[in-house]
């Protein structure tokens, strides 16, 4: 049996409500990073066309947010591109971005972001689509995140605020 406490040991926080596409590329809320030891960004994203969309994550100085830039760092992905079919996620190369694919799908990604990649004065993070997503196409994400320190839910930090 694992060790890690459910929500004690994974704190979620939403960083997008689904919403449909507008035919533009999107950044999702950013979150402090500030108390986590790990984040995993989880993309939920129903793609209706044969456009791959490329994903990444910002990295600002607050969760305003301040001075956002895309993170270069590499970092672990996996994949599965085809969720109505198949419950197995793929470990993909390590990497800034990741394209989603061609094929017709709902489709999950998730980034592992170690707080200690980002660049020295950032500590907030948020998922950014880098190419436009159309309009019959729907896209969610939430972070799962390891607190630094174990603690009862009403005691673990906010994730929102700085």
């Amino acid at each position: 049996m694992s060790g890690i406490g459910f929500p004690e040991g994974a704190h979620i926080v939403l960083g997008q409500a689904p919403i449909v596409g507008a035919g533009a590329p999107f950044v999702g809320d950013y979150i402090s990073c500030k108390n986590a030891h790990k984040v995993w960004c989880v993309i939920l994203y129903n793609q209706a066309d044969a456009n791959p969309i490329t994903f990444g994550v910002n990295e600002a100085t607050a969760v305003l947010p301040a001075g956002a830039v895309p993170i270069v760092a590499t970092m672990p992905i996996w994949s599965n591109l085809a969720c109505g079919t198949s419950d197995l996620l793929v470990r993909q190369a390590n990497a800034a971005t990741y394209a989603s694919g061609a094929g017709i799908a709902t489709k999950m990604i998730i980034f592992q972001v170690d707080p200690s990649i980002l660049s020295a004065g950032f500590d907030c993070i948020a998922v950014r689509s880098d190419t436009n997503i159309a309009a019959a196409q729907y896209v969610a994400y939430f972070y799962v995140i390891e607190p630094r320190y174990a603690a009862p839910v009403a005691q673990i930090p906010s994730y929102i605020i700085d």
